[in-house]
């Protein structure tokens, strides 16, 4: 089972805390998805400015070090991917609807200097997965399958519109995103997916019961 990661750091955050502690304790997370084995980490703090991004993302990245964890940075468009470059992510999640042309662009950011790049996007949808699988896109987050997300509408999809989405997918890898605990986890592995995406899931110890016993 594949496991992704998403941060969001004003969920760790408290009425006492600065911005500092509420960064070091994501910092902290970060080693502890590493060590466990995560194996992606999507860097998804989109209140902060492109220069404060970019700094964090370089401290996200150095944490991550040369263990198998992959780093990528949510940005809003392709032109974005030079900062995830700069602060030496792997790779970008692609936020909004897959557009043409997207990940053309990011792959020419990164092999500019002389990277290649792992891509990913949100997909809801059949005719996401469709243009996602055009732009070869490398991951693919399929959401919501259990629970409703922040857009209105984003309705629960079920199990049934995974299976779909991870047929229509053919070889890209596709994680199911909302909802999706450990109870759940392996029912969408069943129906297809190649792992699971989520924020609570791995804000606090639940994503552990995901890893292989020893």
């Amino acid at each position: 089972m594949l496991l992704c990661a998403i941060t969001d750091r004003r969920r760790l955050s408290t009425a006492i805390q600065s911005e500092a502690a509420i960064r070091r304790r994501l910092l902290d997370l970060v080693q502890d998805w590493t060590a466990g084995g995560v194996h992606f980490i999507q860097l998804r703090e989109k209140d902060l400015s492109a220069p404060d991004l970019q700094t964090f993302a370089g401290e996200v990245a150095e944490k991550i070090g040369h263990s198998r964890s992959k780093l990528l940075v949510n940005v809003s468009s392709a032109e974005s991917a030079a900062l995830a470059v700069a602060a030496g992510a792997d790779g970008v999640h692609l936020a909004g609807k897959p557009v043409p042309g997207a990940a053309r662009r990011v792959r020419q950011i990164f092999r500019a200097a002389g990277r290649d790049a792992i891509i990913s996007v949100p997909c809801h949808g059949l005719d996401d997965i469709q243009m996602a699988r055009k732009e070869q896109v490398d991951l693919i987050l399929f959401s919501p399958i259990f629970e409703k997300l922040a857009a209105p509408q984003a309705a629960p999809q079920g199990l049934e519109a995974l299976r779909q989405a991870s047929t229509e997918a053919e070889s890209i890898p596709v994680f199911a995103l909302g909802g999706v605990t450990s109870s759940n986890a392996r029912d969408c592995l069943t129906a297809g997916a190649a792992g699971v995406a989520g924020i609570r899931l791995f804000a606090l110890d639940d994503w552990r019961r995901l890893l292989p016993a020893n």
